[in-house]
């Protein structure tokens, strides 16, 4: 009796807590809009409506209810594959691959390099400019870093159109104090000419000296006082192209027979790089302004036949000054290396100018790195040509 009894109220305790705890529900009584309710703001679903009690007067009743939106049952639907978006790219010609090959090279060239350049400035030289220009070169000069380590320092100078004296000590510090073999006759102090420019506080002009004995070789670069336009990428590229050329010919001074090239060919080798690069690798407008130069000394170029511009080439040879009077190193020497390194990598034809710093004639260098002889090399040359023009 005493475990029953124990149990019955153990039950009845459990059945009072749980009636504390659980919710209280309107559901199952009648709902009436106007009915007295208890619990202000209490709600209560009834018949597709929600009754609020709400207080009127000073009674609690409940409201008129609001119907209970019931949502329409989903439509299963098939998914629309997703649409596909074909993006055609653009098929480059072997051309437009080299010019965007070059350019790329310089785009992903370690810039911050250790220069091979003995910058002096002059103390009237604009700070500003000398900076501007320093820095550019030393840009320019990160494509060729990978290809070749120079042993040999450009000796650079930059002057103002005041510093006639420092200009004449530092040739004498860069290329020796004996002035038969220095620069030194270059700017007339009486006349204010330097090279071809005349010398002002607006000028921009200078000179290098080319390698000479013993692999010395220096530039000079004067901007007037007044002077204030950066150095243009072409010119930089062009010109850094030529800064590669002379410390490959620099650190091999004693064996250097490179000055045996085709007239065409150094020029033609820095506006290869210096125009793709300058623009961003579409040099068309510049390609196309060679063309015309090419043929304002060749008017009938454009119907020459391979063995027309092979005549051409041949007669390069034997008459070199016909080619710098006509700058046709520039405008021949442009279509000559393209065909060059459109068929052979930069390294190849660094490995061709390295040959010939070091012993091999230009006809030699042609045989060990193009393997043809140089009439067959001027031969595809010349149907380039042909072709092109």
């Amino acid at each position: 009796m005493k475990n029953r009894s124990k149990g019955a109220v153990l039950s009845v305790v459990f059945t009072l807590l749980l009636s504390l705890f659980l919710p209280t529900s309107y559901s199952a009584q009648k709902i009436t809009a106007g009915a007295s309710c208890k619990g202000l703001n209490k709600k209560v679903d009834y018949k597709n409506k929600t009754y609020t009690c709400i207080k009127k007067g000073n009674k609690l009743v409940w409201s008129k209810g609001v119907g209970i939106k019931t949502a329409a049952p989903a439509k299963e639907s098939t998914p629309l594959p997703s649409p596909t978006i074909t993006q055609t790219q653009k098929v480059l010609t072997p051309l437009e691959k080299l010019n965007a090959d070059i350019y790329q090279r310089y785009v992903v060239a370690e810039k911050n390099i250790s220069p091979s350049f003995n910058f002096v400035r002059c103390p009237n030289a604009n700070k500003k400019m000398a900076e501007i220009t320093e820095k550019a070169y030393i840009d320019a000069y990160s494509f060729w870093v990978p290809i070749y380590k120079a042993s040999a320092k450009v000796n650079w100078l930059l002057m103002s159109e005041k510093d006639w004296d420092c200009w004449y000590e530092t040739t004498a510090t860069f290329e020796g104090s004996n002035p038969i073999s220095r620069s030194w006759s270059v700017w007339n102090k009486d006349t204010g000419i330097l090279g071809h420019c005349k010398v002002s506080s607006t000028a921009f002009c200078g000179y290098g000296t080319g390698v000479r004995e013993g692999g010395m070789f220096a530039q000079y670069n004067l901007f007037g006082t007044n002077y204030n336009q950066a150095p243009t990428p072409l010119t930089v590229h062009h010109e850094t192209v030529h800064i590669y050329q002379s410390q490959l010919m620099s650190d091999n001074h004693q064996t250097n027979k490179i000055n045996t090239a085709a007239c065409w060919f150094i020029e033609g080798q820095a506006n290869l790089f210096g125009s793709p690069i300058a623009n961003k690798g579409n040099p068309t407008t510049y390609r196309n302004f060679e063309i015309n130069r090419l043929l304002k000394v060749y008017p009938k170029g454009s119907s020459y036949t391979q063995e027309d511009w092979l005549a051409v080439l041949n007669a390069l040879k034997r008459d070199s000054d016909f080619c710098f009077k006509n700058e046709l190193g520039y405008s021949l020497g442009w279509f000559a290396l393209e065909w060059t390194y459109l068929n052979f990598s930069i390294e190849e034809m660094h490995n061709f100018l390295e040959k010939m710093t070091k012993g091999s004639t230009w006809e030699e260098a042609i045989q060990l790195v193009l393997k043809m002889d140089e009439e067959t090399y001027y031969r595809k040359i010349a149907q380039y040509l042909a072709d092109e023009l």
